[in-house]
């Protein structure tokens, strides 16, 4: 038997008597070792196969059932009871760390972006805890007016504190974790084609000679990135030269909120206009002067907005072709010219005015002349060199 002085099982202090139930057993046999038997067995099998679970316990315990306890198996089942209690009280504390007493933990941003002119605390932190409907409400708290558009405006955790329990009250117990200080930035909204389609067609309306009904905007490019702010503004077509392709346009944009400029940002614009013009009915050599049966007028899709084309056949008869013209291509202003009414060493008659009298001689022309042009002639009664503009056809007049 064994003798357990130091132990929670060690019995009141009086002779204990030998047991029915244990068999009477020299000490050398029953391993008592020379101590006062106890009413509990010693299973001693396999002893050496068997491990501690708890450092410095004689064995592990054997079953949870086991109705033979020993000094062992009672010190590990309280050592683990008391580690399970351990854990318990410190996910509690953690629980209630996180959550506060009062169930309220703010973690605030480090930056955040507002949509409307006033900042609220859910804009700048995230709200957690147990009571939803005070979270809520809470979450509401005004913390001041939104900066401009474009500024930054930072607000400490000091005064957020300030702010909230003052409106939460002191009932209530909240903690503040997250950034020191949150940099909050107004929003705006990310312009679309749709914004801009307006301001190009008014630009084009305003810089060509095409009209709406001829004016399709297909699509606007290089608006990755580019915000507004929110509420009413003005986009304008700076006064800044723009540049001109063949059916695109690049042009600088500004945009003004309560006469303000906010911002200006360059946009592409690919465009297409389709109008009828006259074009070529039949070749047209450079040279000809050209007449009703060279041209026709027909519904075009222009391939260049900045070039001038012909719209009525007034403004093209009796002109010459400076360059070749297949059928079916545009005609343009600057590619017809007016013909030379005065060519030079033609004899013709030079008129003067003055005062109501009118003289005439006949002059000799020194160069070629178009209508409306200045050339040099030469008086044949007196042999004196003149300057005079072409009036018509063989008719200048001297200035």
């Amino acid at each position: 038997m064994k003798q357990a002085s130091d132990s929670l099982l060690t019995l009141c202090p009086i002779l204990l008597k030998a047991m029915p139930g244990v068999p009477a057993s020299p000490r050398d046999k029953a391993w008592a070792n020379g101590r006062l038997r106890t009413p509990f067995r010693v299973y001693r099998e396999n002893a050496a196969l068997r491990r501690s679970i708890f450092p410095g316990k004689s064995c592990p315990p054997r079953s949870s059932v086991c109705s033979k306890l020993g000094e062992g198996r009672i010190r590990s089942l309280l050592t683990g009871a008391h580690l399970i209690l351990t854990f318990v009280c410190l996910t509690l504390l953690v629980v209630k760390s996180a959550l506060g007493a009062g169930g309220i933990v703010i973690n605030l941003k480090e930056e955040a972006c507002v949509q409307s002119s006033y900042i609220v605390l859910r804009d700048v932190a995230k709200l957690q805890g147990l009571d939803a409907v005070w979270i809520d409400g809470l979450a509401e708290t005004p913390l001041g007016p939104a900066p401009e558009f474009g500024a930054v405006k930072i607000i400490s955790r000091h005064q957020i504190s300030e702010i909230v329990r003052n409106a939460a009250g002191p009932v209530r117990d909240i903690s503040f974790v997250g950034a020191p200080a949150v940099q909050v930035k107004l929003q705006g909204r990310q312009l679309e084609s749709k914004d801009l389609a307006p301001v190009l067609r008014a630009y084009l309306l305003e810089t060509t000679h095409w009209r709406d009904q001829e004016i399709a905007i297909l699509s606007v490019g290089n608006l990755k990135g580019i915000e507004v702010p929110p509420g009413e503004l003005n986009l304008l077509v700076s006064s800044k030269a723009s540049v001109s392709g063949r059916n695109r346009i690049m042009v600088p944009i500004d945009v003004v909120q309560t006469g303000k400029t906010l911002r200006s940002f360059w946009v592409t614009a690919d465009v297409s206009v389709r109008a009828e013009i006259l074009t070529a009915l039949k070749k047209i050599p450079a040279g000809k002067t050209v007449d009703a049966d060279d041209v026709v007028k027909a519904p075009v899709e222009i391939r260049d907005l900045d070039a001038n084309y012909i719209r009525s056949l007034e403004d093209v008869l009796g002109k010459v072709a400076r360059r070749n013209f297949s059928p079916g291509d545009p005609l343009t202003r600057e590619a017809f010219t007016n013909p030379f009414l005065v060519k030079s060493g033609e004899t013709f008659h030079l008129r003067l005015e003055r005062n109501g009298i009118v003289l005439t001689s006949l002059a000799r022309a020194e160069q070629d002349g178009r209508l409306g042009q200045v050339i040099r002639v030469r008086n044949l009664d007196f042999s004196t060199s003149l300057k005079a503009q072409v009036t018509g056809r063989a008719e200048v007049r001297i200035q």
